[in-house]
């Protein structure tokens, strides 16, 4: 090899090694007891863009093909839990119950604009029949306080989406779980948690749980180019935490942290609950937050995350490279 074709074959060995470095970092993994297999696809809500890259394609799907049953958030036809205890508005402290009447203020402001929005998509026709601005207001206003918490932090999550920017034609898709339902259309999709899984999970966090409603109202992307910008951020966040490291301080994949005894790992034991009664010998795909699969060690929480709680009941977890 001649000393001047040394230069140009390390710096194609670099790039190699640049352009395959992200790809090389595991977000599926395979869970193994007996002869059943559960894949644990590590996700965001975002459906950012390097969640549908080379690895997506190598990895992510040929697993989904290999199984019988696909498990998502929010479908909402698990049975029923174990527990199905209500949130007693009783624990909360003068500051929740601030932030808790600031975030119906701003909820409601959300359905208002949501209502306008989708009252400029409609025609004529349907114009005339709807009820006038300031009636629709009111029957707003009336569901926002009749609501409790957890009906209040889903109904925010409603109005937050259909606030978002417009996806552009290619993305119609959504995030990872909506193109893996689109994927495999012939798959059966269940709910990952319980019926009552998610409010369980939310009213164990105990006063701290409305901080969740500001986020979810914070989470609002005001236009196209701020939603834009967020991604390399949320993508670092993202890389973060499959990485065992932890997010930028104030990151929207961050801010669950003081919630997790509640939001994290109660969910997490939950899902291990079920998990462990599958043995039939199938191979099953889970979509889980990212957040769920690590351990979360701080004053509020103590659990070691999906993962090492999968081997604990006696699977044998590797990464899908």
């Amino acid at each position: 090899m001649t000393s001047a074709l040394l230069p140009r074959l390390l710096a194609c060995l670099l790039a190699l090694a640049a352009g395959t470095a992200h790809a090389a970092t595991p977000r599926l993994w395979k869970a193994t007891q007996g002869r059943t297999t559960l894949y644990v696809l590590a996700t965001t809500p975002a459906g950012l863009p390097v969640e549908f890259d080379a690895y997506y394609t190598r990895a992510v799907l040929p697993a989904l093909r290999a199984s019988a049953t696909l498990s998502v958030e929010g479908v909402g036809d698990g049975e029923e839990g174990p527990v199905t205890p209500g949130c007693d508005l009783r624990e909360l402290d003068e500051q929740g119950i601030a932030m808790l009447n600031d975030a119906r203020q701003r909820i409601l402001t959300l359905a208002l604009q949501a209502d306008m929005a989708r009252r400029d998509a409609l025609d004529v026709k349907a114009l005339a029949k709807a009820p006038d601005p300031d009636t629709q207001a009111q029957s707003w206003a009336r569901l926002v306080e009749m609501s409790d918490e957890f009906t209040l932090l889903q109904f925010a999550r409603v109005q937050s989406a259909s606030l978002a920017p417009a996806a552009p034609d290619h993305k119609k898709i959504g995030n990872v779980a909506e193109a893996l339902v689109h994927a495999r259309p012939d798959i059966p999709v269940h709910d990952i948690d319980y019926r009552t899984g998610m409010m369980h999970a939310y009213c164990a966090a105990g006063p701290r749980r409305t901080m969740m409603l500001r986020d979810v109202v914070d989470s609002v992307p005001q236009d196209a180019a701020t939603a834009a910008a967020a991604v390399p951020r949320l993508t670092r966040d993202f890389d973060a935490l499959l990485l065992g490291r932890a997010p930028s301080d104030g990151s929207p994949l961050a801010r669950l942290a003081p919630l997790d005894a509640g939001l994290v790992c109660a969910r997490n034991r939950d899902w291990i609950a079920r998990m462990g009664a599958v043995t039939d010998g199938r191979a099953h795909f889970y979509v889980v937050p990212v957040r769920n699969l690590f351990a979360s060690r701080h004053d509020d929480a103590d659990c070691g995350g999906l993962l090492a709680d999968l081997e604990q009941a006696g699977f044998k977890v590797a990464p899908v490279r």
